[in-house]
């Protein structure tokens, strides 16, 4: 190495790195696990509707709160039965939905390490680490699954079922078991629709390769059977000690919902997915479409490659025919990517390489730089011209003492400049640099900017102040707002709303809750009467009004 890097290696740790890529690995699968989870409140998103829910179970009847839940259903009973496991485990320490988010770790560590393992049973060790750094190198995984959701959920157990098919023919108990665990969490932490898609799996992979129509899978299939029969079985014990009529009502609420969700695909469904895809799975693509050609016509009659390509396209069968409306329905789809593209990554030529290697060095170098210097305006008011603009964009910003979000931050980017250095150059070098920068990139962002991120995008100071406005002996609020909205004036406000204006109990409702767009008249007459008007600071486009009716008129 050219000086002054030379400086900067210790030759015996690039050999220990070079030679034990899996413990670099596993710390870097861990980290970008568990940074962002927590220290930021809920979201405009679907996370925002789920922490309501959360809350809602933790003050009544779990299983009838989830029987009430209206629309089609978010997750299944195990995602809940997870988060409200950690929201009591942590509820003395973090936030509930701190807590609650914190719950995602297990699942995205599992999926991460069937990745791995099924990389391993499929092509060898190399792959047991190459696959797990595609998938969480993969773009568009990186915040969505770090938000309260069902997806880390299917993802977990789309990689543990994926896992069993690949080991069934070879180990008949083990992929059963494996199998069935897999499929079991979809059922039970997902929605049902979910289901189609290792059903759908199984039933191709019998058509085209005979492996998977012989009597030792048969038996695997048998073993998986009785696992998911036997855990829908516990759940439905558990809906009955509480009503005899709930495991009907949850069978009858669970095929509404699936049916529901699935319809003819219009030419808005194909087009969104197609133009979200190349950059939410950049750049694994890549290495998928170079597996592809290397391993050509031939590599098709193996089922070592035969299986992802099968899995992806059940998985974009079933995409299609529901409706993908977030970014976060494709992530499901980064497994086959990642595994197929595992395959050939160390014979990508080295100018790709190379290119990727570089790319990835400057972006997030530039990453780096300009986090720190964002940082330094929002904390310490310089630079002053981009601190000012900060300031117009997030009025009344104040930071907190941040003095141990910046000791760790800078010793992580010391880490990261050194780390660099002591990486030798292989063919898999672009995908290690790649996961690390990225990893790197997204630690900085959750301890240097997720505090002024977050005084931006939350919703309880805007909550709290209209709460004040609102006598505690109400009888019921109308909520004219997006299910986000209500899910996060529930939690932060802690009151129940209507969408619809009915009569409560014979009464009309006391409140109000319009959301309008900044800027528009749209006058709301009598009995209304406006008490509190306001928004998020520095949205300049969602604007919400509080009314009050007007005693004695109707």
């Amino acid at each position: 190495m050219l000086r002054p890097g030379s400086y900067f290696r210790h030759e015996q740790t690039a050999v220990s790195i070079s030679n034990n890529p899996m413990l670099l690995t596993a710390l870097l699968c861990i980290a970008w696990t568990i940074f962002g989870l927590i220290g930021h409140d809920p979201w405009k998103s679907e996370e925002a509707v789920l922490v309501s829910h959360l809350v809602r179970f933790t003050s009544g009847d779990f299983c009838l709160d989830l029987l009430a839940i209206n629309g089609l259903p978010l997750a299944g009973p195990l995602f809940y039965a997870t988060a409200l496991g950690f929201m009591e485990v942590w509820g003395s320490l973090l936030t509930p939905h701190d807590a609650a988010r914190l719950a995602l770790s297990i699942w995205l560590l599992s999926a991460i390490l069937f990745t791995g393992l099924t990389g391993s049973e499929l092509w060898g060790r190399t792959q047991s680490w190459i696959a797990p750094l595609l998938l969480i190198g993969s773009v568009g995984l990186l915040v969505k699954s770090h938000q309260l959701s069902a997806t880390p959920v299917l993802i977990s157990g789309l990689a543990i079922f994926f896992y069993g098919l690949a080991t069934a023919p070879r180990r008949s108990m083990v992929g059963g078991i494996w199998l069935g665990i897999g499929v079991s969490i979809i059922l039970l932490g997902t929605t049902a629709q979910n289901v189609a898609i290792p059903l759908l799996t199984i039933v191709l992979m019998s058509l085209v390769n005979f492996r998977y129509r012989g009597l030792r899978f048969i038996s695997s299939l048998a073993i998986a059977g009785l696992i998911v029969i036997a855990s829908a079985g516990i759940w439905l014990t558990i809906l009955h000690q509480s009503d005899s009529t709930f495991p009907a009502r949850w069978i009858a609420h669970t095929w509404s919902g699936s049916t529901d969700s699935f319809r003819v695909p219009s030419f808005n469904d194909i087009i969104y997915p197609a133009s979200v895809l190349p950059w939410f799975t950049w750049p694994t693509w890549i290495f998928l479409i170079w597996s592809l050609w290397v391993e050509g016509r031939e590599g098709l009659k193996r089922k070592e490659l035969q299986l992802p390509i099968v899995l992806w396209i059940t998985i974009t069968l079933v995409l299609a025919f529901t409706n993908i409306n977030k970014e976060s329905g494709l992530a499901p789809i980064l497994l086959p990517f990642a595994l197929i593209g595992s395959i050939a990554a160390g014979r990508i030529p080295r100018s790709v390489g190379n290119a990727l290697y570089w790319f990835s060095i400057m972006a997030a170098a530039f990453f780096t730089v300009a986090a720190w210097i964002y940082f330094s305006a929002s904390y310490y008011g310089f630079p002053q011209k981009l601190s000012e603009h900060l300031l117009q964009l997030q009025p009344g910003y104040i930071s907190e003492n941040r003095n141990v979000a910046v000791l760790v931050a800078a010793l992580i980017t010391a880490t990261w400049f050194l780390l660099l250095f002591n990486i030798k150059r292989r063919p898999e070098s672009a995908i290690l640099v790649w996961a690390i920068n990225l990893t790197v990139g997204w630690i900085l962002t959750v301890l240097l900017l997720f505090h002024w991120i977050d005084e931006r995008k939350t919703y309880a100071p805007m909550v709290h102040s209209m709460m004040k406005h609102i006598e505690p002996n109400y009888g019921c609020i109308i909520a004219q707002v997006g299910p986000a909205q209500r899910g996060l004036i529930h939690y932060f406000g802690e009151i129940a709303t209507t969408d619809i204006y009915i009569e409560n109990h014979g009464q009309s409702c006391d409140y109000l809750i319009y959301q309008d767009i900044s800027g528009a008249d749209n006058h709301i007459g009598l009995p209304w009467h406006m008490i509190w008007e306001g928004g998020r600071t520095g949205d300049r486009v969602e604007r919400y009004r509080l009314y009050k009716r007007e005693i004695g008129l109707n």
